[in-house]
């Protein structure tokens, strides 16, 4: 295991996207995914320079788990080939169904409760979007089909949190794929996870 704690004196508390790039031995295009999908958490400042603001500290914790689990990004997530559709360009939206094979299904729920461990047995509708990174007015609409499971609808709905867990195994949730970037960071802390898990 290498001493990453060398950087803390090679670099100041926060680095911008181009030292991570250099610090991780990585193209620009895997630094922009590390930070836009949550694997590397940052300030994003909106600002044209030096957007991003990345701790120290946490590019040390990304490189330990880099080399415990290996790559953490997708093959061909960042390709040239796969851009926005809104500038134009290809756009490739990933889901659960893509990352699990027939009988994994179980290891969603699984991720699920893991990461969502601290939520309250009985769930909001807000706590759900929150969860699943589907947008509230989608997850409206389950609760009204009955495709998640609730306690009650009276003054407003309540799901308990096994209930949630039954519905993200099911291929409505597994097939869904949106633009929402929770979503997507939601998906990739998935793929970061079962990772980690099957080498265990």
């Amino acid at each position: 295991m290498k001493n990453y704690e060398e950087l803390k004196n090679q670099y100041p508390e926060y680095i911008s996207l181009d030292q991570l790039y250099r610090i991780c031995k990585i193209a620009k295009r895997s630094a922009l995914y590390l930070v836009q999908h949550g694997i590397i958490p940052v300030i994003d400042t909106g600002k044209q320079t030096w957007r991003y603001q990345i701790s120290i500290n946490d590019v040390i914790i990304y490189l330990r788990q880099r080399d415990k689990i290996g790559s953490m990004i997708p093959p061909g997530a960042v390709s040239s080939r796969s851009k926005d559709r809104k500038n134009g360009r290809m756009n490739k939206r990933k889901s659960f169904s893509q990352m699990v094979t027939s009988g994994e299904e179980h290891m969603v729920a699984e991720y699920f409760e893991y990461i969502y461990s601290e939520y309250d047995d009985v769930l909001t509708t807000i706590d759900v979007a929150d969860m699943t990174g589907l947008s509230k007015s989608t997850v409206t609409q389950l609760l009204r089909n009955g495709q998640i499971k609730i306690l009650t609808d009276s003054p407003m709905y309540l799901i308990p949190k096994q209930y949630l867990l039954e519905f993200v195994v099911t291929p409505r949730f597994l097939e869904a794929k949106t633009d929402s970037e929770l979503f997507k960071k939601i998906l990739g802390g998935f793929e970061i996870w079962k990772t980690a898990k099957l080498s265990q």
